[in-house]
């Protein structure tokens, strides 16, 4: 049971205004490494918005010596490509991923995904909500809201406490279980495993 958790930031509505990007690397179904990595966008994506500086509080002005995404690509590619990506509201964050590696030309990983808000609405129904802070607060994983490194290690976890709770032996298995269909990143859009936003 291996696989990798993602969470991306931006700055404001243009996905490729990521800013910051956490990854959690799994193997065995254990997390063994983790990590959170600045991005500096492009010009193009003009001023970061008031509210998403609000929510996690990074500025522009914070970003002049990060890497741009095609640069960071290099660092992360491998824990990415031919892996499978785990995020919470996978269609926000594999769009995010998608867009960016487009705009620098890059090829797309090839990679499949599961989404947790999903797999959380059908494991845990009778829940207030599903957004990451009301999951990770019921199974008792710490959780720095909207860092991307703590978001994208709780989504790990709840993976895995899904996948524990099923007895399932594989992403696929549990997928196939809850009767989720495992999306796929292509240059036609990240589909079919959409959710709405609750992250």
């Amino acid at each position: 049971m291996n696989y990798t958790a993602i969470d991306f930031e931006t700055g404001n509505a243009y996905y490729t205004s990521a800013c910051s990007i956490g990854v959690s690397i799994f193997e065995n179904n254990i997390p063994v490494r983790q990590y959170v990595r600045l991005i500096r966008p492009p010009d193009s994506v003009g001023a970061f918005h008031w509210y998403n500086i609000k929510i996690h509080g990074i500025r522009r002005s914070m970003l002049t010596d990060a890497p741009d995404f095609s640069t960071l690509w290099q660092q992360i590619k491998q824990d990415i490509d031919h892996h499978i990506l785990v995020c919470h509201n996978a269609v926000f964050d594999t769009a995010v991923l998608r867009k960016c590696l487009e705009f620098y030309h890059i090829p797309l990983p090839h990679c499949q995904y599961i989404c947790t808000v999903k797999v959380s609405q059908k494991l845990w129904p009778d829940l207030e909500n599903h957004k990451l802070d009301t999951v990770s607060a019921a199974l008792h994983i710490p959780l720095n809201h909207h860092e991307a490194g703590s978001d994208a290690h709780a989504c790990g976890l709840i993976l895995r406490h899904a996948l524990e709770q099923s007895g399932c032996q594989s992403v696929e298995a549990l997928a196939r279980q809850l009767g989720i269909q495992l999306g796929q990143i292509s240059p036609f859009g990240c589909l079919p495993c959409s959710s709405a936003k609750a992250k």
